[in-house]
């Protein structure tokens, strides 16, 4: 009997036994698994809702997908995209490195944040995509040390909007990539704003550049458009708002471009229309090198020192405003009777040594200006149709009303003087 009993107690441990690893093993949550795993059980356009947490995993997803995070959730890893349709968002990249997609479609990438030690966005050969509402934030440190905030290479369509970026070499890189919307971001402190190499098709809407060597800079590419952008604040040694080298068919078009060394230079630039935009507080607005149909029309220039540095070759004004012209508009068609002159002694002076900005106003530089309209270069820049508008300093304007009212009130005064004498 005590042989049978001690049998039948070891069978009673061993089924509790069996029943509490059964237990324990239904009862661990999915999200135990590994995020690579999950990735991998889903199929094709399902959602992974992610749990707020750190996750230190490098992840490839190889199927259309879309993953969500929540408030909280931090990667240390990267995620690799070899598969159309995948959509990111709400995940704060801490890194080494955050996204990268070659040779896919349809992306989109929304409400990420990044503050990767290098590459944060990195496409190669993707098209048709999005990249919204990001946030990059580069690391400490000269511009030169570090990346670019988005790089796209040989890319095509993709449309990147209402994103802040601090602190890259270049905030957004373009390389032998075409039909690229560059729209409503805010880029700062880096070396170039938007930086871009062969491409084309390319249109900066809306954006707001400060703190860069350059704000925009375009090298060897074509049919490009920078329309309504704030471009301000690049104002160190031969920085500039925009540089266009080799580059054509650009429309700079109802820009406000304020504050910088230099606005706009044209480096062998081809075939550039700039107009309706706002020049003011400028060291230089135009530093012009062998440029090619360039036509400047109907722009405000305010509180530059110096409007060109160069001559007439290549390059055409035609009815802008000017605050510093001083001519007349005497058969009131709209435009000064006489020409415009950009360029200007002082002004050189000025480039040469920054120190002499702080004479602007004085009687000297008053004279040198007088100087020059009188006895031009051969090659100086001119604007025959420089325009006049009502509110100018320089011009002065008759109001009956205003006339009639002044004229009584002298009266009064001149009645109440001989009543107190």
């Amino acid at each position: 009997m005590e042989l049978k009993k001690h049998i039948v107690t070891n069978m009673k441990k061993g089924s509790l036994l069996a029943l509490f690893f059964c237990i324990v093993g239904f009862s661990t949550p999915a999200y135990a698994q590994s995020v690579q795993q999950q990735i991998d059980s889903l199929s094709s356009g399902e959602i992974l809702e992610l749990e707020p947490g750190l996750y230190s995993e490098n992840l490839l997803i190889k199927e259309p997908i879309k993953i969500n995070g929540n408030k909280g959730v931090k990667f240390t890893g990267k995620i690799e995209i070899k598969a159309n349709d995948v959509e990111i968002s709400d995940i704060q990249f801490l890194g080494e490195q955050g996204i990268v997609a070659k040779k896919v479609k349809n992306i989109k990438i929304t409400q990420n944040s990044f503050q990767t030690k290098r590459f944060p966005i990195y496409f190669d050969g993707v098209e048709n995509s999005e990249i919204a509402e990001v946030d990059i934030i580069g690391k400490s440190g000269h511009y030169s040390e570090k990346s670019h905030g988005i790089s796209l290479y040989n890319s095509k369509g993709i449309h990147i909007k209402n994103s802040t970026i601090t602190q890259t070499q270049d905030g957004i890189y373009l390389e032998n990539s075409r039909q690229v919307t560059i729209e409503k971001n805010t880029i700062t402190y880096g070396r170039y704003g938007t930086h871009i190499m062969y491409g084309s098709d390319m249109k900066l809407l809306q954006n707001n550049y400060s703190h860069h060597i350059t704000g925009v800079m375009s090298m060897m590419a074509n049919n490009v458009d920078i329309e309504e952008n704030t471009i301000k604040h690049q104002n160190t040694l031969n920085s500039s708002g925009i540089t266009l080298y080799q580059t054509s068919k650009v429309n700079v078009v109802h820009n406000i471009i304020r504050e910088n060394s230099i606005a706009v230079q044209l480096q062998q630039a081809d075939t550039v229309d700039m107009s309706s935009n706002i020049f003011a507080s400028n060291l230089l607005v135009f530093k012009n090198i062998k440029p090619k149909d360039v036509l400047v029309t109907n722009n405000q220039l305010y509180g530059n020192v110096l409007v060109a540095s160069s001559g007439s070759q290549g390059i055409t004004l035609r009815a802008n405003v000017y605050d510093d012209y001083e001519g007349e508009d005497f058969d009131e068609d709209g435009y000064g009777d006489s020409v415009y002159i950009a360029t200007s002694t002082f002004g050189k002076w000025v480039l040469k040594n920054e120190y002499y900005q702080y004479f602007i106003g004085s009687t000297a530089t008053g004279l040198l200006e007088k100087m020059d309209n009188k006895i031009s270069e051969p090659n100086a820049l001119m604007d025959a149709q420089p325009i006049v508008r009502e509110g100018q300093p320089w011009q002065v304007s008759f109001s009956g009303k205003h006339l009639s009212i002044g004229v009584a009130l002298l009266i009064v005064l001149v009645l109440s003087w001989r009543k107190l004498k």
